[in-house]
């Protein structure tokens, strides 16, 4: 046992280790800044917008196999080889995107090494962190992911800040290099608590799910379907922001701003979720993150058909928050229904489900887009797909405990 003076500090210490990782999300968020290279590659190569689309959502998909490895890995080596992992791959991916001719290799080198290398970090560092805070999963986790979508922004700013001065190829050279150096750095002050040094209670938690018992509760394929439908509209959102506020606004510094306030105020969402989580339940905090982006693509459903610049932005802004919401949900239901134990390789395996997601939601806008030169139509898709991420909330049931055979959630 830790005497009291022991527990004050491994408190402090703690929210130091908070800061650390907040700051690896803030890096690997540059999966997000995606929307402000479309144009330039699209001016340079005469690409179509489903193609381009396509890069995005091959590098969503491929952070979830990236956070299935590394919830293996973590098992069976330390989480801070795990982000120096992650740190090569993602400059591996940007110095070979910088030299790409063709759109297999950008589907390569963007998608899938730089999709493969955030998965890596993002899972890791999530695992570690939420072990230090058992009694606060809900306001650290969003706390973290308040940095990943930041980062998306951040660095969304600064590349096309530099590509004003620079060419695109540049401006991934010039990313990727810094940002891999500081991912190995971040990985230096990264590390599991000891047995003991705190409490393993959890407000909502039935007890340690495995894997093969998560995958035998009933529950678990309405929320897997949850996230499916929610993430492909939050994921469309995110991809056709800049080009959406472009094709009404005609300049691309405020398609970039706007665009930027998108991952802001995902940002904002990600904490006040956590927070909400933590304070009413997962239950409750889901129907209000599921209810309040279908309001927000309903606006910018009405934003497309009028031409709306304030109203487009309004919508962005609304919806950035309340998918920010759903994606705290995640992470603190995940833990909260399922457990710590196994958190890595559970959570990895239900974001799984964003591998069909980022086909759904950011190709097909772009195909829909392509096809009609207008993104009414894809948006009222993307509200059929919050029709269905409401019926799969609606299909949740209570949890009381890990399941070993067919039974109540069998």
């Amino acid at each position: 046992m830790h005497s009291e003076h022991e527990m004050t500090a491994i408190g402090k210490k703690r929210w130091l280790f908070v800061i650390n990782a907040l700051a690896g999300f803030l890096f690997l968020g540059l999966i997000h800044a995606w929307s402000v290279f479309v144009r330039p590659l699209e001016l340079e190569f005469g690409w179509v917008r489903s193609q381009t689309s396509m890069t995005y959502s091959i590098s969503i998909a491929v952070f979830c196999f990236g956070g299935l490895a590394s919830g293996r890995l973590l098992k069976r080596i330390s989480p801070r080889m795990v982000i120096l992992l992650s740190a090569c791959f993602v400059v591996t991916g940007f110095l070979l995107t910088s030299r790409v001719d063709s759109l297999y290799e950008l589907y390569i080198f963007y998608g899938v090494l730089c999709g493969f290398g955030v998965g890596l970090g993002y899972n890791a560092l999530l695992d570690v962190i939420l072990r230090w805070f058992p009694d606060r999963q809900g306001l650290v986790s969003g706390i973290l992911l308040m940095g990943f979508g930041l980062g998306g922004s951040l660095l969304g700013t600064v590349a096309f800040a530099m590509m004003e001065t620079m060419a695109w190829r540049k401006t991934f050279v010039a990313l990727g290099i810094p940002l891999a150096l500081l991912l190995a750095f971040i990985s230096l002050n990264v590390k599991r608590p000891e047995p003991g040094q705190v409490s393993q209670k959890t407000r909502e938690s039935a007890g340690d799910f495995k894997t093969g018992e998560m995958l035998r509760d009933r529950s678990f394929y309405a929320y897997y379907f949850r996230i499916f439908f929610v993430t492909a509209v939050g994921l469309a959102m995110i991809g056709n922001a800049a080009p959406f506020v472009y094709s009404v606004a005609k300049n691309q510094a405020t398609a970039a701003n706007i665009a930027g306030l998108v991952s802001i105020f995902s940002g904002m969402g990600r904490i006040a979720g956590g927070v909400v989580l933590d304070r009413i339940g997962s239950r409750r905090t889901l129907w209000i993150g599921v209810w309040g982006v279908t309001a927000s693509v309903g606006v910018l459903t009405y934003a497309a058909v009028s031409a709306s610049l304030a109203i487009l932005a309004a919508g962005y802004v609304t919806g950035g928050f309340f998918y920010g919401v759903n994606i705290t949900c995640n992470a603190g239901y995940i833990n909260k229904i399922y457990g710590q134990e196994n958190f890595a390789v559970n959570f990895s395996t239900v974001q799984t489900s964003i591998v069909f997601a980022s086909f759904l939601g950011p190709y097909v806008t772009g195909i829909l887009f392509t096809r009609t030169g207008s993104y009414v139509i894809p948006y009222l898709s993307l509200l059929a797909m919050c029709v269905g991420g409401v019926v799969a909330t609606a299909l949740l049931r209570r949890h009381s405990g890990p399941v070993t055979g067919l039974g109540p959630h069998g």
